[in-house]
């Protein structure tokens, strides 16, 4: 009987490490979310934080350290805290194990894009699933390369607030680590400008607190994240249709996961038309129809930079979620250009 392959993304060989670990980590962690009292002891004050977690949260990323907790005591919360942290996101992620793959064109794109201060956070809800793994050749964190990470929203049961959490893999290292951007008020580079004050709160006015390296290299490793995050939940991204987890959530809440991870290619079909067009490969019939019988001289060609146009849909006065933004990315491509009547067509085999 030929042995089975082992599945080569981060995340998955983080899932072996932790089932080595623990045998019974994930069924512990699913009886416990549905049933807490019956897994957690009376007057742990663990139920008390589990008071007001929104339906969209599988599972708050801090729960596993009132299961494990509970189970090994309160040492075991300080000796293993870094490792604690990963269970939930690992947790969501293992609910659909989808991993984002971008296409070159767009991927590069995406990564040197400037992260503006007018991105709303509440695109963020429209993720394809609770939890998103994205690979991202040629960025490192640390000064060490990054393979991927994943990215989720996340409720915080002690601040009872909403947190974008990363797990970020670095190459070599099988723990991931583990950042929160805390949402709150304002726009994404707000709550990226929260990160440095909760530092500066703890450690003084340092040059070098939470990352290895410059505060500006930290912030572009957090932007080009967020740039790729921010295209799965634009409106109508280049990619298949994702069937989102929900869909198949049990009555008792837990999902079934798969097997094996399922790789989703983001941006083909953008990327071929950016090559083809930066190779003079396509013409543009409406340069020359722009000139035909009119008193000016039609523009000259040119490539626009890549960027985000966002407006609401909803009630004029009314507030999120009743009124939500909705996000588009305008690729880098020529001025005037019908990007969905010239991108090649993606053709998928159906069995």
């Amino acid at each position: 009987m030929a042995r089975k392959e082992l599945s080569p993304y981060a995340p998955d060989r983080w899932i072996r490490e932790l089932n080595r670990r623990y045998p019974s980590l994930w069924a512990d962690l699913r009886k416990g979310y549905a049933d807490p009292v019956r897994m957690l002891r009376p007057g742990s004050g663990g139920m008390e934080l589990l008071e007001n977690i929104p339906d969209w949260c599988i599972m708050p990323t801090l729960f596993p350290f009132l299961v494990m907790t509970d189970r090994y005591g309160e040492s075991f919360y300080l000796t293993h805290m870094n490792e604690l942290m990963t269970m939930g996101t690992t947790y969501i992620w293992r609910c659909s194990k989808g991993v984002y793959r971008f296409a070159p064109e767009i991927y590069d794109a995406l990564v040197h894009q400037p992260l503006t201060g007018n991105l709303p956070q509440e695109c963020l809800y429209r993720m394809p699933e609770w939890a998103v793994y994205i690979e991202t050749p040629g960025l490192s964190y640390e000064r060490i390369p990054v393979e991927g990470f994943i990215a989720h929203l996340d409720y915080n049961m002690f601040s009872r607030s909403v947190d974008l959490q990363f797990a970020i893999f670095r190459k070599g290292i099988d723990m991931p680590k583990m950042i929160a951007l805390p949402l709150g008020e304002g726009t994404l580079l707000d709550a990226m400008d929260r990160v440095d004050q909760v530092d500066m709160m703890f450690a003084g006015h340092q040059s070098n607190i939470r990352y290895i390296g410059s505060r500006d290299e930290y912030r572009q490793t957090f932007s080009s994240m967020l740039q790729l995050l921010l295209y799965l939940c634009s409106d109508e991204p280049d990619m298949p249709e994702i069937e989102h987890p929900q869909k198949r959530r049990r009555l008792s809440g837990g999902v079934r996961s798969p097997e094996v991870p399922r790789v989703w290619d983001v941006g083909v079909r953008i990327s071929t038309a950016i090559r083809n067009y930066r190779a003079g490969e396509v013409k543009h019939p409406w340069v020359e129809a722009e000139g035909e019988g009119h008193g000016h001289a039609s523009p000259r060609p040119h490539v626009r930079s890549a960027h985000w146009h966002t407006y609401w849909t909803g009630p004029r006065e009314a507030v999120f979620p009743e009124k939500k933004p909705v996000m588009r990315w305008i690729p880098p491509l020529p001025i005037g250009m019908n990007g969905r009547r010239e991108l090649p067509t993606n053709i998928r085999m159906v069995e």
